[in-house]
């Protein structure tokens, strides 16, 4: 069980800032040997936030074992299977076969725990031996006449982006063998201290406008999905440095923040609706006329 100094210490070790509850959520499910999948948002530190998770809890970044979901993602990669020698010169060779074993069965037997980043860009199909492994706890490697155990102390962390353009949409039965854990837009207040740590210099009103802008999209988003995302977090920090290095360089406040604004704005629109850009691109103007 995890003390509360080992709480404290990864809270104020992570990276991303403005999390502590869905951390602390995730952490005690972890500790209650669940697997947890964070979703939300993209660019919201997802990832970063797992990663820093899995590196904590087991001492280091060699202690885990990591995967990307991709839409050609089958069983293969996840568990493993026969793999044939066909590359070999040697022609008797090359009608052979070898079994390999997956990201999750090597993990298992490497006593490594395991991230599957962007679990939902592969399809449900891929996940089916997973599925297997985290309702029965044993896994039958029919390619190699073994069975896995799942360890009560192994840590799987999943991310997903719900809902997201090219996305899967999980089975209902998946989906419940994670525990969720949402990692959301950060409030206003911890996206200005960030920015007071990034772009100390920045001009105040900059600010204002930058993060005006972020919460306008996100509202948009949440009120009736007029944009695809809200401005992510990434997305906030993106445009203050290129306003702070675009001043330095001359330009005025209104032009640095409206060229930035448009940037991000193409990025989380719907670049095939002109709906959704002409929305954004208003928004921009709207804000701007605040400088």
């Amino acid at each position: 069980m995890l003390t509360t100094d080992d709480y404290l210490n990864i809270l104020e070790t992570c990276r991303i800032k403005g999390h502590d509850d869905a951390i602390i959520r995730a952490l005690r499910y972890i500790d209650l040997g669940y697997p947890i999948m964070l979703y939300g948002p993209p660019g919201n530190g997802k990832t970063t936030i797992a990663e820093h998770l899995l590196t904590s809890l087991g001492g280091g970044t060699d202690t885990f074992y990591k995967i990307e979901g991709t839409e050609g993602m089958s069983e293969y990669q996840i568990i493993g299977g026969f793999h044939p020698l066909s590359m070999s010169g040697n022609s008797e060779l090359a009608e052979r076969f070898v079994y390999k074993h997956g990201v999750v069965t090597r993990a298992i037997t490497d006593h490594k725990n395991l991230l599957i980043d962007e679990f939902t860009r592969a399809p449900s199909s891929a996940y089916s031996g997973l599925f297997l492994l985290l309702s029965l706890g044993t896994l039958s490697l029919e390619y190699n006449e073994k069975t896995i155990t799942k360890p009560d102390d192994w840590i799987l962390i999943a991310t997903a982006n719900f809902g997201d353009e090219g996305t899967y949409r999980l089975s209902n039965a998946l989906k419940r063998r994670f525990v969720p854990i949402d990692i959301g837009y950060p409030t206003n207040s911890t996206e200005r201290s960030l920015l007071a740590t990034i772009t100390p210099d920045l001009d105040c009103q900059v600010v204002d406008a930058i993060l005006t802008f972020a919460d306008e999209t996100r509202a948009i988003w949440k009120k009736d999905r007029g944009l695809p995302q809200g401005l992510s977090t990434d997305g906030v920090i993106r445009m203050a440095r290129y306003c702070e290095l675009s001043m330095k360089q001359g330009s005025d406040r209104v032009s640095a923040f409206m060229d930035a604004a448009f940037h991000q704005g193409t990025i989380i629109a719907d670049e095939t609706d002109p709906h959704s850009i002409r929305r954004v691109h208003e928004l921009v103007i709207s804000t701007g006329d605040m400088l």
